[in-house]
């Protein structure tokens, strides 16, 4: 039989939660026997069950010295998930989201009802985050109708991580913050330190995250300042780093490499910090064009490893594959299918190539320069909101061909109007050479913040045997 056992009822009763609470969600004890785990009145494991639709989904185990897992491959989903059907989240009553069952259990306790866990904790950094948080993506339209939701994560460094992912999926205008008394960590902490009381106080407290308007400082919530991101080349990243929420806008005249530096670099951040990447890219088929390109970059793979790696790591939006869709590719759309990607896939980049491919969908009577500016705002705020790096490629007007000539372009000569300078905070322009090195100068125009680079330039060359651009050393970089 599934019972909570004595050493059980001790666990609960040392964390302050009672043994009623924890009979009520069906948590009992377990121990080993061989390989497997089975139900022991007399065992010191904890089994948390998860429901859905009142049945068992998912079993998390919990050992006395904190080792944890769960059952292989079970639905992703969150603990007490069956909450999400109440209909007095819709009319506004505010979900709790805490990092464990134990601090789930501690806000139930304590009075609070809507509360649900994540099942894994905080995600780790990189590619990795996109499967701990399928849970979300599972339960995105129960989610959808919530107005509100207060984020109790633990306060340590990954739980700040958690709680930036929440705050990208669920949109930083609908959460809230709390903050913990007297050095505690968790819902947990200020229950065994301050009752149910406390408990209530924290979660009654939380503050709104800042979205608009005029704050006082303590209205915000700790945050670290802006987190850089090494490009895989070391002597550009003296000019150029990405970070997520940030707008880089690349161009250069046609054929001087601009779509073969963007898929190098995003080929570099998946492999030296974990990000998968979203891909517009209209003017280039994804097969066999874009496919064939990863493919060289990724050499040192075979080709089976090269395409699993793709399959992982990038994301193609598009319309229907087999031809069926006649979307339009305006900007709304896109930045929608964005949106998307960030929830299913945990997209950390999103490359838009180019702008001029999109459909362009003025309203009656704006102009092209108060199209761009309003353009450029909206995935703007799609880069803070869903804290996503965002480049977009775009072209130079004809100008910069005269009399046979090509000079060299700048942000300013890019069609439509100066917006592409002012509102990015990276500018960057890809100048090929000659026709006979396959070298180019990278030069960085703009760069809004000191921490993610400086003006200046560094030469390059193409590899055409890998489709990539390469790094100099100091010295040719010099000449």
């Amino acid at each position: 039989m599934k019972i909570l056992g004595t050493k059980g009822e001790g666990f609960f009763d040392r964390r302050g939660i009672s043994l009623e609470t924890a009979t009520r969600f069906e948590v009992y004890s377990a121990k080993r026997a061989g390989s497997e785990t089975v139900p022991a009145m007399d065992g010191d494991i904890v089994v948390f069950p998860y429901l859905e639709n009142g049945a068992v989904v998912n079993e998390k185990f919990r050992t006395p010295d904190k080792r944890f897992w769960q059952w292989s491959k079970p639905r992703a989903t969150f603990y007490n998930a069956d909450i999400l059907d109440d209909p007095a989240l819709a009319q506004g009553m505010p979900l709790v989201i805490t990092e464990g069952e134990i601090d789930c259990l501690s806000a139930i306790d304590s009075g609070f009802p809507f509360t649900v866990s994540v099942p894994a904790g905080a995600p780790p950094a990189g590619a990795a985050a996109a499967a701990k948080l399928e849970y979300l993506w599972n339960n995105r339209d129960k989610l959808k109708r919530v107005k509100k939701f207060i984020l109790a994560v633990d306060a340590d460094e990954p739980g700040q991580r958690l709680a930036g992912e929440l705050i990208r999926h669920l949109s930083a205008s609908r959460c809230s913050f709390v903050t913990y008394p007297g050095g505690a960590k968790d819902l947990n902490d200020v229950l065994l330190a301050h009752g149910p009381v406390g408990v209530a106080r924290v979660l009654n407290e939380a503050r709104p995250y800042p979205v608009r308007g005029l704050y006082r400082l303590s209205d915000y919530p700790e945050r670290t300042s802006i987190e850089t991101f090494s490009t895989g080349w070391p002597i550009l990243d003296r000019h150029f780093k990405l970070f997520r929420g940030g707008l880089t806008v690349i161009t250069g005249v046609p054929s001087h490499g601009k779509s073969a530096f963007c898929l190098t670099l995003l080929a570099n951040v998946s492999d030296q910090h974990g990000w998968r990447a979203a891909i517009f890219s209209p003017e280039m088929p994804t097969v066999p064009f874009i496919r064939e390109r990863l493919v060289k970059i990724r050499a040192l793979l075979d080709r089976p490893a090269a395409l699993a790696w793709i399959e992982d790591r990038f994301t193609f939006i598009d319309t229907d594959p087999t031809g069926d869709d006649d979307e339009v590719f305006t900007l709304d759309w896109v930045l929608d299918k964005a949106t998307e990607a960030v929830l299913r896939d945990g997209i950390n980049c999103l490359l838009i190539d180019p702008w001029n491919e999109l459909e362009h969908a003025r309203e009656r009577g704006e102009s092209m320069t108060d199209y761009i500016g309003r353009g450029l705002r909206a995935i703007k705020r799609f880069a803070r909101l869903r804290n996503v790096a965002v480049i977009v490629v775009a072209h130079p007007t004809k100008e910069v061909r005269k009399d046979g000539e090509i000079r060299t372009p700048m942000l300013y000569d890019i069609e439509g109007s100066a917006h592409w300078f002012n509102k990015c905070d990276h500018g960057l322009v890809i100048e090929r050479l000659d026709d006979y090195t396959n070298e180019a100068m990278i030069h960085v125009s703009k760069s809004r913040f000191e921490e993610a680079g400086a003006r200046g330039a560094v030469k390059m060359r193409f590899d055409p045997a890998r489709a990539r651009f390469v790094q100099l050393d100091e010295k040719e970089t010099a000449q």
